[in-house]
């Protein structure tokens, strides 16, 4: 099952993204990962498989 967590804030707030996404129940059983946006370096993803 996916799913979806996000967090909007004038301050950092990517350690609350962080701890508040549960990647193995949220975002399915084969791929989990993160965004996060800034206007300085625009969008940082990161997405790893978490596959046997």
């Amino acid at each position: 099952m996916g799913g979806f967590f996000g967090a909007a804030s004038n301050n950092d707030c990517i350690t609350d993204v962080f701890f508040g996404t549960d990647y193995h129940s949220h975002l399915g059983t084969r791929r989990g990962g993160m965004t996060a946006y800034s206007p300085d370096r625009g969008f940082q993803r990161a997405i790893h498989s978490i596959e046997n």
